[in-house]
């Protein structure tokens, strides 16, 4: 296992996905489901690899625990994107603002799920 892996959100096959995958004219439905799909190729890869979580020091208990990290956000494919060079900052931007708005008027958390 490379240094840092168990910290990383998106690995080289996630985004070679996301480029193939990614369209504009996508829902935000639609971008929602790519990001849970992303998430579960993530898991995969976790598992192909034999990469164990990050340890976290727990103040109450004691001891260590084996952290699990988040889901693929909307947010974070909106940076992926930005970073691939499929959209650029003017894009990103009105984007994340898109999200933002529409996040807020279906009660929405960052993973596209009803909150």
């Amino acid at each position: 296992m490379a240094a840092g892996d168990a910290q990383r959100a998106w690995f080289p096959e996630m985004m070679s996905h996301l480029k193939d995958t990614w369209n504009p004219q996508m829902t935000w439905e639609e971008c929602a489901e790519l990001c849970n799909k992303m998430t579960l190729l993530r898991q995969s890869i976790w598992k192909k690899h034999d990469i164990k979580p990050a340890r976290t020091w727990c103040k109450n208990c004691q001891e260590y625990h084996d952290s699990r990290p988040l889901d693929i956000s909307i947010r974070s494919m909106l940076f992926s994107l930005k970073k691939l060079d499929l959209i650029d900052d003017n894009e990103f931007k009105q984007l994340n603002k898109a999200w933002r708005k529409y996040r807020k008027a279906f009660n929405l958390d960052a993973y596209g799920k009803p909150s």
